[in-house]
């Protein structure tokens, strides 16, 4: 693959993601599926990294309301192995970024040593917290909170930022017990535990 060119990325949804879904179940193997569900659901949206009209890199993400706060949340992002290193991962979540500005905060979950998402999310000026630390500055139910809107519950570190630059990104997250949870507990039976179910039955 030639990875030398101009980045496009391409914003859509369930018409991109049968091009983003290869890149994503290269890196995540099976648990591509609970990206491919958030698209369906109707909630997720794609971005795709086109470079010489060729699929390099592709991210999910969706914005949901959690309590007085809401996420948007970077739920999946994979570049492909011969393009990895050239910044196209930085364009992605640049994009997002841009695309979610009506959010109070982003977040992105990953497992604990997992050294490029770790690179990626710091060098955009993310904080990372293991759930542990947050239970402690955040408390047990906001994080409960969190852990449904991300289905973060494979992964050990949450990265945060807040969208208007200078807040306090634990303050804004202290909100997401404020208010109902029905919409989150909606989407995390329909697209995190639906899923998981499927999974261990070893069902498609």
């Amino acid at each position: 693959m030639n990875c030398d060119g101009p980045i496009t990325v391409l914003i859509g949804s369930r018409e991109l993601m049968d091009y983003a879904e290869p890149i994503l179940r290269d890196f995540f193997g099976s648990a591509y599926r609970y990206a491919r569900a958030v698209v369906d659901y109707g909630v997720g949206s794609v971005a795709l990294a086109v470079i010489n009209e060729s699929g390099v890199g592709a991210a999910v993400y969706y914005s949901v309301n959690v309590g007085a706060v809401r996420l948007c949340v970077i739920y999946y992002i994979a570049v492909v192995d011969e393009c990895r290193g050239l910044g196209i991962g930085k364009v992605l979540m640049s994009t997002i970024e841009e695309v979610c500005t009506d959010s109070d905060i982003y977040i992105a979950t990953t497992w604990f040593g997992n050294e490029p998402a770790d690179r990626l999310y710091r060098s955009l000026g993310y904080v990372g917290y293991t759930w542990d630390e947050l239970r402690r500055l955040i408390g047990r139910r906001a994080v409960d909170r969190l852990l449904k809107a991300t289905c973060g519950y494979d992964d050990d570190m949450a990265y945060v930022k807040p969208v208007i630059a200078g807040n306090d990104a634990l303050d804004i997250l202290r909100h997401i017990i404020e208010g109902g949870d029905n919409d989150v507990n909606r989407l995390w039976r329909e697209t995190c535990l639906g899923v998981w179910l499927r999974i261990r039955a070893g069902l498609r």
